[in-house]
């Protein structure tokens, strides 16, 4: 009896034993479902590629979700706090950094640690607006993911009848350009967006033009302090040049009810050869070659992009683009930064399903840029994060909105340049003293 009950006892033992060991392995071979949301219209293309991922790791299953860039911050924010956020979220470049510092984002550094040497095309290093990704704290919080910036797309044909032969590469050359088009074609030179909204197109112009010639509204002084870099003088100057342009009609006046360099008006306009340049970034160049292919089939491209002008700096202009966080609340984080670093290698993300361009130095080399579309690269060599903008106690949005107020009363006539140069460097000055002193 003892023998027969100690077989049957070892016999149960050895099962509820196996059953035991198994049961893990069984649990890691479940699917795990992750969140990733998701901002930018190209769904279905996006989707395509989160189905790649799911084919390479058929243990992770993601579940995209869907919002606009004008709700993404709030709604996530309110998730974050309340332990409901995606597992992964798309953010922009500005975005990081009050995020971290807000607790609403999970500190990467021992991720990037252990894998940033495999991370992308060459490493973690060779990622773009790696700055931008920091919380206040050094922390980083974000993963660069698609980066681009403004390129002026000129009309070739409108350029021949014009006399102009070659892109200007100053900021007076540029001027004289639009004028010289308007003069001999009836047609507007630059057609830039001139009106007034809470993300004005303004913005971006005005910084380039300060900063192919100095520094910008905030910069850092040899102690590391925040201060102006662009003085009153400066900044009634700048207002003053693309004043010029609608006060000369060379800029329709029309463009001042348009505020956003995308916008439809300006497509069409250089569509339609109404107008002869535009700044823009790589995705609006490429709508509008797409379009003109379909309205056009079989034609030549009559468009060509350059770097903007510029000044004793060289042509410059920013990175933008977007990244990639994992919510701090994600219970999920190895599943969640597989997907980050799959989305980040260029093939296939980029290279099959969508025409945005990788925030890694290596992978903007090795992209196939069309002819027409070949200013971007140059571009993007010049270009520089928003440095002591994203790290000053200045909000971007704040700078942004007050400059694109500034320039408004210009362009109306309400104010002259230099009283609303003036009146501009005050509003960011007093706003620089107030924060630093807290």
């Amino acid at each position: 009896m003892r023998t027969q009950f100690g077989r049957r006892g070892l016999v149960a033992g050895a099962a509820l034993a196996v059953g035991l060991l198994a049961a893990p392995a069984l649990q890691a071979q479940a699917p795990v479902t992750i969140t990733f949301r998701f901002n930018d219209p190209e769904a279905p293309q996006m989707r395509a590629a989160l189905d790649e991922f799911e084919k390479a790791n058929p243990s992770i299953k993601v579940n995209m979700q869907r919002i606009s860039w004008a709700d993404m911050q709030q709604q996530y924010l309110r998730e974050a706090a309340t332990g409901t956020a995606p597992d992964v979220v798309h953010i922009s470049f500005v975005q990081p950094r009050s995020f971290g510092g807000g607790k609403a984002l999970r500190p990467l550094d021992d991720l990037i640690a252990r894998d940033g040497a495999q991370m992308g095309v060459k490493g973690w290093n060779d990622f773009f607006a790696r700055d931008l990704a920091e919380g206040p704290d050094g922390k980083t919080y974000a993963v660069p993911w698609t980066t681009d910036t403004f390129t002026m797309m000129y009309n070739t044909e409108l350029f021949e009848q014009a006399g102009i032969k070659e892109f200007p590469t100053t900021w007076a050359g540029l001027r004289d350009a639009s004028r010289q088009i308007h003069q001999r074609t009836g047609k507007a030179g630059w057609g830039f967006p001139a009106g007034s909204c809470a993300t004005p197109s303004i913005w971006f112009y005005m910084n380039y033009y300060f900063w192919s010639d100095g520094p910008g509204w905030i910069d850092k002084d040899a102690a590391g302090k925040y201060v102006m870099g662009v003085t009153p003088e400066k900044a009634a100057e700048a207002l003053a040049y693309y004043n010029s342009y609608i006060t000369e009609g060379h800029n329709p006046r029309s463009n001042l009810s348009v505020c956003l360099w995308g916008a439809p008006e300006l497509v069409e306009g250089m569509l339609t050869g109404n107008t002869a340049m535009a700044s823009m970034p790589d995705t609006v160049a490429i709508e509008i070659l797409t379009k003109w292919d379909q309205r056009n089939p079989g034609k030549k491209r009559p468009f060509m992009t350059a770097p903007h002008p510029g000044g004793k700096n060289g042509s410059v202009t920013n990175f933008g683009g977007r990244m990639l966080g994992i919510s701090p609340n994600s219970k999920n984080v190895e599943q969640a930064w597989a997907l980050i670093k799959f989305l980040t290698k260029p093939d296939p993300t980029f290279k099959h399903y969508n025409n945005y361009t990788p925030a890694q130095r290596a992978a903007i080399d090795s992209r196939a840029w069309d002819p027409e579309l070949a200013g971007f690269p140059k571009q993007l060599a010049n270009s520089r994060s928003w440095g002591p903008y994203a790290t000053g106690p200045v909000p971007i949005p704040f700078m942004w909105n007050a400059v694109g107020r500034a320039a408004g009363s210009v362009f109306i006539g309400e104010k002259t340049a230099q009283v609303a140069g003036q009146e501009l460097y005050d509003t960011i000055s007093r706003e620089l003293t107030r924060l630093q002193q807290r």
